[in-house]
């Protein structure tokens, strides 16, 4: 873009010599003569047309009014008929409610309306119809309305079922419960081996409650509390009953044929005998309720407001509709009267408009002449002066306004040039640093690859990224943040030369361009100059901060040619000095690059792998020390690819979890337990406790912490469930681990403490968890019959467990020299290869079922 005076247009205004100023040296002036003249003229019309329209309308306006006042009166008793409908509609959701005027008093108010319309109403149809209304209709409506009421304040008038529900049926489930709780009772006072006798009664009492609460949720879906559709909710309901009492009977069945304890009052088979007819009675009782609530009477009131309340209420609005259509037409009879009133003045405006049309023709003409050429001449000179036609004519305008045109023109010229500059800045920069932003830094970067290329130098791209920067900017608040990155921006741009580029590409990252340099050696000089720059002390909100910086380095063209390219190149050498610890620089290399490649493969192949459900559990047993009983299993995450070979958690896990931060997949591996523990149940009748870990990243978000909790509740069997957290994962959030922690204890779920020892504060776990039991590390466990220290640890951290009343479970026994010593100290628990490898979810259950004649497993 290149400048120009955005005023020479303006100067080269020829000076126009001086003259008088009348009223038509302007286009204000003319417009006033020629407005002034046309009002006058309008004026005129419009007082002859008023006295005209006066007289004709005067008496018509008068009867307007009258049927205006009507009309207002009709609605008001239509909108009292419309209140009367919908306290009815209250009063059929709630009739328990105590609604602000009562429905007689309603009704007084709608008659007090109609009978007002009726007195003013002029004698004929509409009257009659009106005194029919008041006479017949709205005194059987008032009639039919007392009857409503006094059935929708009765619950046995309003409910004709409520009755055999009251009555019949809660007495004979009283009588069935009172008998089954004194069978029970005398069950548990018998000491013979009668247990299985009190099982079945416990189970036959649990039937029993299952029916009756079906039977209150069928009532409660009746009334719509927890259903959308309550006939659907009532089927649902209606069918788990059948299915309840048919089990009930089978039961009391085979109770009567098994015989009595000896000594009992209450296990006779007569007893099973009478609980049966019990609970035939109940259900003949239950049918014949069933169809009463599905009937359409099951609610009187609602049938007489369907029947009766509401076609008459229908019935008055139509007649009150007749009449409003009737008062309607009589107005509409009046309007066409005044309509030919309207027709002769539009004939009178029809000649005034074609005045009006010469009258412009004549004005346009005018303008043509003395406007609009003159502007037009104007305009043209400003295009050729925009294009960049300096010499151009710009003709002498003859009015004041075409000139304030022009010099208005030429000041909004210079104006836009101004802001244009200021918007290409701001485009270009960063608001907050001033320093270059991302766009105008690929630019120069482009520029200096280019120019590096053509002279055979070199190009150092140093990504910056501050470390630590979101914790100050969450401590001091983002203004504090802003202040620091200013300070930032500031020493690099007073430390490198003034050929080289400082930008910020957002947030606290930062790019820097050096231009011109030798190698590596430079590059690596400018890099720790600009550390120990950064590392002096900032003031922030009156306290000393030190900051540091991570830094990666890619060089052009030795790394890569393209912008794009080299930026990425360097971020990612920028994340390798933060993987080694910050506060340093990295110079990118192939190697890198590959590394980031295998890595994006990875992630791509796990992406693939939660689609497919590769990921599995395998099971590792653990056993009692002394018995040698399985006590349970451990679940040990696997994945399984469809080709190749399965795969270990540390090739993957780490990156799993930063993929599925929510981790849904747990929830499908967590299915995979259900299936386990309820097909040992079902086939083995073996209740197997599974130990599955709980990952660092859940304890350090609370916004996952419901997400678990309510993936445990989901569990068929949650008590069979022994939650693991690793020690290490304790010392990064306290609080929040707490707080979980508490929650999952609160479901009866048990806590482990995984790889004992290996933490830093392990005695203070012990102390401020609810644990159960704690893992002691495999690494102590491996070398007791080589390192006597391991030894005596792995014994004096067992004697401490017991002593906070927590189990204590060995991991890595591979020896029978490991299992003896740990026998020894009163160790509980024992995992590792010795016992078994983690094995398929399959290979487990031949297992246990191999074993389950000759080894039982404890709970």
């Amino acid at each position: 873009m290149t400048d120009s005076n955005p005023a020479k247009g303006a100067e080269e205004l020829p000076e126009e010599p001086p003259r008088r100023l009348t009223a038509l040296d302007s286009y204000q002036g003319r417009y006033l003569i020629l407005a002034t003249l046309l009002i006058l003229a309008l004026l005129a019309i419009a007082w002859f047309g008023h006295n005209y329209v006066s007289k004709v309308t005067g008496a018509q306006v008068a009867r307007l009014e009258k049927r205006t006042n009507l009309q207002q009166q009709l609605r008001q008793g239509m909108r009292e008929l419309q209140n009367i409908e919908e306290w009815l509609h209250r009063q059929l959701i709630e009739p328990g409610l105590r609604q602000k005027t009562s429905l007689e008093e309603q009704i007084q108010r709608l008659r007090t309306k109609l009978t007002d319309l009726q007195r003013q109403l002029p004698e004929g149809e509409q009257k009659a119809l009106l005194e029919t209304v008041l006479q017949t209709r709205l005194n059987r409506f008032a009639t039919d309305a007392e009857g409503f009421l006094r059935i929708s304040h009765d619950n046995r008038l309003r409910f004709p079922s409520t009755e055999i529900m009251q009555t019949r049926m809660r007495d004979k489930a009283a009588t069935f419960t009172e008998i089954i709780t004194d069978a029970l009772d005398e069950l548990r006072d018998q000491h013979d081996g009668s247990t299985e006798l009190l099982l079945d009664g416990y189970r036959l009492h649990d039937t029993w409650q299952k029916i009756l609460s079906e039977f209150r949720l069928l009532v409660a879906n009746r009334f719509g509390v927890f259903a959308d559709d309550p006939l659907a909710g009532m089927q649902a309901r209606a069918g788990n009953i059948e299915i309840y009492m048919a089990h009930l009977q089978q039961e009391l069945k085979r109770l009567e044929k098994m015989p009595a304890p000896e000594g009992t009052l209450y296990l006779e088979p007569e007893t099973w005998q009478q609980l049966s007819r019990i609970a035939d009675d109940w259900h003949r009782e239950y049918l014949q309720l069933w169809k009463g609530l599905t009937s359409e009477n099951w609610r009187r009131d609602l049938q007489i407001y369907k029947d009766s309340l509401a076609p008459q209420l229908t019935r008055i609005q139509a007649d009150l509709g007749q009449i409003q259509a009737s008062l309607n037409q009589e107005s509409a009879g009046e309007i066409k009267e005044l309509a030919s009133v309207a027709e002769r003045l539009t004939l009178a405006i029809f000649i005034i408009t074609l005045a009006d049309i010469l009258l412009i023709f004549g004005a346009y003409l005018y303008l043509r002449t003395r406007i609009l050429k003159p502007i037009s001449a104007t305009t043209q000179a400003l295009r050729q002066e925009a294009a960049g036609i300096t010499h151009n004519q710009i003709p002498i305008p003859k009015l004041r306004e075409t000139r304030d045109l022009v010099s208005a023109f030429a000041e909004m010229r210079r104006e836009v040039w101004r802001r244009q500059r200021g918007l290409d800045y701001l485009a270009h920069h960063d608001p907050l640093t001033q320093l270059p932003n991302r766009i105008l830094f690929k630019d120069r970067l482009q520029h200096a690859i280019k120019v590096a290329q053509r002279n055979n130098q070199m190009v150092a791209l140093l990504f910056l990224d501050l470390d630590n920067f979101k914790q100050i900017n969450d401590t001091l608040g983002h203004l504090a943040g802003d202040e620091l990155l200013v300070t930032v921006a500031r020493r690099l741009k007073n430390l490198l030369r003034s050929s080289d580029t400082v930008a910020r590409l957002g947030g606290d990252e930062f790019a820097i361009l050096l231009e011109n340099i030798e190698g590596k050696r430079q590059t690596r000089n400018a890099a720790s100059k600009i550390l120990s720059a950064l590392s002096e002390p900032v003031k922030l909100a009156g306290h000393d901060f030190h900051l540091t910086a991570s830094i990666g380095i890619a060089m052009a063209p030795y790394d890569d040619s393209q912008p794009d390219n080299l930026i990425r190149d360097a971020d990612s050498a920028m994340y390798e000095a933060k993987r080694l610890g910050k506060n340093a620089y990295f110079f990118f290399s192939s190697e890198l690059l590959e590394r980031a490649t295998t890595q994006l493969n990875l992630e791509r192949e796990i992406r693939t792998a939660l689609e497919k459900e590769e990921f599995l559990f395998h099971f590792q047993p653990i056993v009692h020390t002394r018995s040698k009983k399985i006590y349970g299993v451990e679940a040990l995450i696997r994945w399984q690819p469809e080709k190749g070979p399965l795969r270990y958690p540390d090739e993957f896990v780490e990156t799993l979890l930063a993929i599925d931060n929510r981790q849904d997949f747990m929830e499908k591996l967590l299915c995979q337990i259900d299936e386990l523990q309820q097909k040992c149940i079902d086939e083995l009748q073996i209740q197997l406790p599974v130990a599955i870990n709980l990952s660092a990243s859940v304890l350090r978000n609370s916004t996952q912490h419901n997400l678990v909790l309510n993936s445990l509740k989901r569990r068929r069997y949650p008590e069979l469930l022994r939650i693991e957290i690793t020690e290490d994962t304790l010392l990064e959030d306290l609080a929040n681990a707490h707080v979980l922690l508490k929650e999952i204890k609160r479901l009866g779920i048990p806590l482990v403490l995984d790889d004992f020892g290996t933490g830093q504060s392990s005695l203070n776990h012990l102390r401020s968890f609810p644990f159960d039991a704690i893992k002691i590390d495999k690494e102590f466990v491996m070398n007791l019959d080589k390192n006597p220290e391991d030894a005596n640890l792995v014994k004096a951290v067992t004697q401490l467990a017991h002593s906070f009343n927590m189990k204590v479970v060995a991991e890595g026994v591979e020896t029978e020299t490991h299992q003896h010593y740990l026998r020894k100290i009163g160790c509980d628990y024992l995992q590792g290869y010795l016992i078994s490898k983690p094995i398929s979810s399959d290979r487990l259950f031949a297992m246990l079922e191999h074993i389950r004649s000759r080894l039982k497993v404890v709970n």
